[in-house]
């Protein structure tokens, strides 16, 4: 399960330090102490499951946090998971309608703190893995070939606008799909058949090729225009994807040989 990401939002440091020691085996954790910094993970990468303290510093407590979650559309499905010391019925059942998917009283017993991450996010892969089948069963029922092409479209618009970013990461197509990371391999595997990360790498080459061929800077230049941050690394890329080193096919086109 280390693949899934755990957003815990906890302002008792010794308490979020000893959560995410304790989550960090199995899951990938980040670690926030308040709202406003919550939110703002959230704009950058969307978890598999949200751990949410209720007694949080103003301006945003656990449940305006998560009436906030509930009312956006990319967040809504993210699976929550209330903490707190607040053990009164109304409360819980606060917490519950809106929208929590359960509540934790404090003090916290991880075993089943563990167990009930474990759940939620079986079941949350569980429903996308069902939906997901369903799309393919209804697509090769019509026109698989249609849901291809949909995808790719969407998968080439994505890198093509993520691609000026010289960090550009597999997660990052992932969010921006609104995918999870192993559902983008599966389908970019099984309609490129290569991995996303190769796509990357192959997508940079290309550009790089383009910009060797119009001889628009030395071959150091090119490889960080392009997001290399290695020129060897570049180099070896290159010539394993194209049968000749940088500077050869540089050559071979008539630019100057300028590394």
């Amino acid at each position: 399960m280390k693949e899934t990401s755990i957003l815990l939002v906890e302002d008792h440091k010794e308490l979020r330090e000893s959560l995410e020691e304790s989550l960090s085996f199995t899951t990938n954790v980040i670690a926030v102490s308040n709202g406003i910094d919550c939110l703002e993970t959230l704009k950058k990468q969307i978890p598999d499951l949200i751990l949410l303290d209720i007694m949080l510093p103003f301006p945003l407590d656990g449940f305006s946090i998560l009436r906030i979650l509930k009312n956006d559309p990319k967040l809504s499905a993210i699976p929550v998971i209330l903490m707190s010391a607040l053990n009164s019925d109304d409360k819980i059942n606060m917490g519950l309608e809106l929208g929590a998917n359960d509540y934790l009283v404090k003090p916290l017993k991880i075993n089943e703190l563990l167990l009930k991450v474990k759940n939620l996010v079986g079941i949350k892969k569980e429903i996308i893995n069902q939906m997901e089948k369903k799309t393919v069963l209804k697509d090769e029922d019509n026109d698989l070939p249609s849901f291809e092409m949909t995808f790719k479209k969407n998968f080439s618009s994505a890198v093509d606008e993520l691609f000026d970013n010289n960090t550009l990461t597999v997660q990052d197509l992932a969010e921006k799909l609104s995918m999870s990371i192993s559902t983008l391999e599966r389908w970019v595997i099984r309609f490129y058949n290569i991995t996303p990360q190769k796509y990357i790498i192959r997508s940079r080459l290309m550009k790089a090729e383009m910009m060797l061929r119009q001889n628009l800077g030395s071959i150091k230049d090119i490889a960080y225009t392009t997001g290399f941050n290695s020129e060897p690394y570049f180099c070896a890329c290159f010539k394993k994807e194209y049968g000749k080193s940088p500077l050869a096919f540089k050559k071979d086109v008539g630019g100057t040989a300028q590394r």
